[in-house]
């Protein structure tokens, strides 16, 4: 036998091909791979190193690593072999040598730490691995069900190579039958589909359906080659052509009446309808009566068609809203309905839409919303007593529209504030837990995805009890955003100290004075914004606390006389409060002092807010706020108003009624005039409360 490279050999080359976990468990423990009189001689673990050291050894283990010095790195990290991140040596030696490592190696780590966050990265790679080799065998044997299709794509690879089974094609259908482009990987095992019994024109369509429902034209047009029939491979052509040019193709239609037409017209029906909404509703009408169209097709046309005429203030969207049934009703379409009741100020229709929740168990949130929306209606339709009742009893809510029924009554906030249990036996139990450890490590290495990765890793472990625990555990780090997390997972709101912290309160003090803005706002945003990450990286590429884009970042530290602008600066907290706070001025003198639309402006941007605002009279705020088209950017300003008022009360004691926050929206010509709005909202009582 070879001599093993690997110093893990030993160890493994005792074990069975397939380790039992007491095996698994003492190789795991046995990082450098030698035999037990071989580890004897190495550094032995000293009782009072303290974690800092370990940590320090950690990182020279790491480097050691990396180097290729292995001597160096088995000495290190056979000495901390208690300390918390020990598994992730062994993992990051592991990982980098799947290809040459016996299997056995990989799989007694898989084994005693299936646990851990890496292990499926591990086994991923090693799967690749085997299968690239075609040790098909050793890929059945270790292979575990996966999300990704080009794994399970080499899952039945394999079992095609070692013999097959009588559920492989099946199996293989399963697979292929998706509307999006599958990955290289599935082909040899699509041939085998396209070659069986199983592959008819039937079979195809269903596939063409589902493409062309994502809208994947190269999809169909490829499956639409291997169609036998011709009259198929026609409605195929004719379906792409709806797709590509649906007021043309639906100009003059004189289809048969069959299935495949009737998706086809459905479907040219909802594209005509992004373009041309008065074409589609003429059009529709006369398909409708000649075509035996389902009930699930006219919804979807008729939804569909409703709500594109409401995002875009077409003058029959209230009429079209009205005639849709309270089953056909969904989030979307009942923001549709609530923004386009308060536009027309159909206070009838606005009642009658929020009567009762738009579907069964909505979202707390989103009933408190509809209760405030129907009091409204009540109180303008003159039943002031009933809509007194439903203000009154929702302005016990801590949220956005329990504080604007409070403002309407003129009563106090329902803070509620009740601290996190003290208990304490608990709190040692979760702080020792392996995963636990592992994310408080990382955490203090700033490996904040790492910690993330494990703290996330053990949380569906835990009850209602355990993870308000955790929560109280990860403020105590100072780690805010793992904390509020936490706290929402248990659906515990009532801690606000540890769901609204007060981390960098120097700079962002020293910066609301020197910008004359609203420190609570400030922090409110910042909070919203990032939960206090300080080098958090959003998908749209915002940066840093306050969570400001590159472009927005290098232009207002030019007009700010900032020296040198590098982006990475955006990343680190005095440059990002820096600068934040200087685009959030701007955009508060921009639009005079009025808080909800530099709030709506700093996440949507200022052209955005000003194509927003009302043409003709100014408007009252909450109605504003709840026709912003952007979905984001009205429950953001929600979202920020709420949390100023929370964080007045963390600041200074004294709450700052929402409404008193949000002027009345000026017209565009009024606001390029600096000349503010009377505002049209009920009286409310300009002191603080408590």
């Amino acid at each position: 036998m070879i001599k093993p490279r690997s110093f893990a050999r030993p160890c493994a080359r005792a074990s069975l091909a397939r380790p039992s976990l007491a095996a698994a468990v003492a190789l795991s423990l046995c990082l450098c791979g030698a035999a037990a009189a071989a580890t004897a001689a190495s550094p032995a673990v000293s009782p009072s190193m303290s974690m800092a050291e370990q940590r320090k050894i950690f990182l020279q283990a790491e480097k050691a690593l990396k180097a290729g010095r292995l001597d160096s790195y088995r000495k290190l990290a056979d000495s901390i072999r208690d300390y918390p991140l020990h598994p992730y040596l062994r993992y990051r030696y592991l990982r980098t040598r799947v290809w040459k490592l016996p299997d056995e190696d990989i799989a007694a780590f898989l084994e005693s730490h299936e646990a851990l966050p890496v292990a499926p990265l591990l086994r991923r790679a090693w799967l690749i691995a085997l299968a690239k080799r075609g040790r098909w065998n050793a890929f059945l044997e270790h292979y575990t069900p996966q999300e990704e299709v080009g794994l399970r794509c080499r899952m039945l690879r394999a079992r095609a190579k070692t013999g097959g089974d009588a559920e492989l094609l099946e199996d293989i259908r399963a697979v292929w039958l998706a509307g999006a482009s599958l990955p290289r990987e599935c082909d040899p095992v699509f041939k085998l589909l396209y070659q069986s019994d199983l592959m008819s024109d039937e079979l195809l369509w269903r596939r063409i359906k589902l493409a062309m429902g994502r809208g994947n034209v190269t999809l169909a047009r490829f499956l639409g080659r291997k169609l036998s029939a011709d009259w198929r491979r026609a409605q195929l052509k004719r379906w792409i052509a709806m797709h590509r040019h649906p007021d043309r193709t639906s100009r003059d239609v004189r289809y048969q009446d069959d299935a495949v037409n009737r998706d086809i017209l459905v479907h040219g029906m909802r594209r005509l309808s992004r373009y041309n909404i008065n074409k589609t509703i003429f059009r529709w009408r006369g398909l409708k009566a000649r075509y035996g169209f389902s009930r699930e097709q006219v919804d979807a046309v008729e939804t569909t068609l409703a709500a594109r005429a409401a995002r875009r203030r077409h003058p029959q969207a209230l009429a079209m809203l009205r005639n849709l049934d309270d089953e056909q009703i969904d989030e979307n379409l009942f923001q549709h309905r609530l923004a386009t009741a308060l536009r027309h100020r159909d206070w009838a229709a606005l009642r009658d839409w929020t009567r009762r929740p738009p579907f069964p168990n909505p979202p707390e949130w989103l009933e408190n919303r509809r209760l405030f929306w129907h009091a409204h209606a009540l109180h303008n339709l003159g039943e002031r007593r009933a809509a007194r009742g439903l203000f009154r009893r929702l302005s016990v809510k801590r949220d956005y529209y329990g504080f604007l029924a409070a403002d309407h009554l003129d009563a106090a906030y329902r803070l509620a504030h009740r601290p996190l249990p003290d208990d304490q036996k608990t709190r040692k139990r979760i702080a020792a837990r392996p995963a636990v450890l592992r994310a408080r490590e990382f955490y203090h290495l700033r490996r904040l995805h790492s910690a993330r990765r494990e703290w996330a890793s053990e949380l569906p472990a835990m009850n209602g009890h355990e993870l308000q625990i955790a929560a109280a555990i990860a403020a105590e780090w100072g780690w805010h955003d793992r904390a509020i997390l936490t706290l929402g997972k248990a659906h515990a709101h009532d801690d606000l100290v540890v769901r609204f912290p007060l981390p960098y309160q120097k700079r962002l003090s020293q910066y609301a004075e020197k910008r004359k803005l609203n420190l609570s706002w400030m922090y409110a945003l910042v909070r919203a914004e990032s939960a206090f990450i300080e080098r958090v990286r959003s998908p749209a590429g915002a940066l840093g606390l306050m969570q400001v884009m590159p472009r927005t970042g290098r232009r207002t530290a030019k007009s700010i006389r900032y020296r040198t602008y590098r982006r990475s600066m955006l990343l680190e907290e005095r440059h990002n409060i820096t600068i934040g706070s200087a685009y959030l001025r701007d955009l508060f003198h921009r639009f005079n002092g009025n808080y909800a639309l530099a709030t709506a402006a700093y996440n949507a941007g200022p052209l955005n807010v000003m194509r927003w605002l009302p043409r003709e009279a100014c408007e009252d705020p909450r109605l504003w706020i709840e026709q912003i088209p952007f979905t984001e950017t009205r429950k953001y300003v929600r979202r920020i108003l709420y949390f100023a008022s929370i964080y007045d009360w963390r600041l200074q004691g004294d709450v700052v009624p929402v409404a008193e926050r949000i002027d009345a929206i000026p017209t565009t010509k009024r606001l390029r005039a600096k000349r503010d709005c009377e505002s049209q909202a009920p009286p409310l009582p300009r002191q603080a409360r408590r």
